[in-house]
């Protein structure tokens, strides 16, 4: 190869180079380089403003996980070691030091560049902010812990369900009432739990309700762990976020058995009353006809 094919391939280079340090520096990420052996040769300009320590104090092995909270240190420091011995993808969350003192939670996550033997030659890693998504995720979470406490304390059994309609929890009443586990009944396990007559239209109106994000209410009998059916009325509403998307249903079953007992001993006794009724109407209408007999006879 001449000078001139050489000096071509050079300008090249330098040109990619120039090309990925503007991107580096355009792109809201905090950007780093490493050799193949996880040294740091390169941050760009966010890294600078959000640590507080420029390129020449970042460089190195350690320093980046310095500025880790000492909750996540070990765990990044093995998650980083790994690809390094690997060359597997590295993807990790964790919490880094601001220079006002915070921490924020970041999306660490770093690929391999290789030459035509596949060989690494370095490694371009990108840290995301995801401090608003894991305080989302932290008010969802306290949310569900809050509605798990007041669904315990509750006497209905409850339960929640994903979007898709998965159950993925019931509260201690639904256990104490089927005798049942979560291994047992999560998913669409809680079919086993009702009668077998009423099982598909249960799942149908429900099924329906999860694809048109309506309230759902429906009345069906649920054995106990003895065996016994009793009647409950269920209802299951969505929970949703700010921008209306369903993140959970929840839903509870109430016992009934007592309620629809009375209820029918009520329409028998209006039946038997209704009858009665009837019984008596006819015979006075007989008594009549025989009076009105005797009457034309005289």
């Amino acid at each position: 190869m001449d000078d001139a094919a050489h000096a071509a391939i050079s300008h090249s280079a330098d040109q990619e180079n120039a090309q990925f340090l503007f991107l580096a520096e355009v792109i809201p990420q905090l950007v780093w380089i490493t050799d193949p052996q996880g040294y740091h040769i390169y941050f760009n300009q966010h890294w600078i403003d959000f640590t507080g320590y420029d390129v020449e104090a970042s460089k190195g092995t350690e320093m980046w996980n310095n500025l880790l909270h000492p909750d996540d240190r070990q765990r990044a420091r093995d998650r980083w070691s790994h690809s390094l011995q690997t060359g597997d993808f590295y993807e990790i969350e964790y919490r880094f030091l601001s220079k006002q003192g915070d921490y924020r939670w970041f999306l660490g996550q770093a690929l391999p560049q290789r030459d035509a033997s596949g060989t690494i030659v370095r490694w371009f890693g990108t840290c995301t902010d995801i401090q608003e998504q894991k305080e989302k995720e932290e008010q969802l979470r306290q949310r569900e812990q809050e509605l798990t406490t007041l669904a315990n304390a509750i006497p209905q059994m409850a339960w929640m369900v994903e979007p898709s309609g998965y159950i993925f929890w019931y509260n201690e009443r639904w256990y104490e009432y089927t005798g049942t586990t979560l291994e047992q009944m999560q998913g669409w396990g809680w079919q086993a739990a009702m009668h077998p007559n009423y099982v598909e239209g249960i799942t149908e109106r429900l099924n329906r309700a999860f694809e048109t994000e309506e309230p759902w209410q429906d009345t069906y009998p649920i054995r106990s762990k003895d065996g016994e059916y009793r009647w409950f009325l269920s209802r299951a509403v969505p929970l949703r976020d700010e921008n209306g998307k369903v993140l959970r249903w929840f839903g509870t079953n109430t016992d009934i058995t007592d309620q629809k007992q009375l209820q029918e001993q009520l329409e028998r006794s209006y039946s038997d009353l209704e009858a009665k009724i009837t019984f008596r109407t006819l015979e006075l209408e007989h008594q009549v006809q025989e009076l009105r007999q005797r009457l034309g006879e005289a």
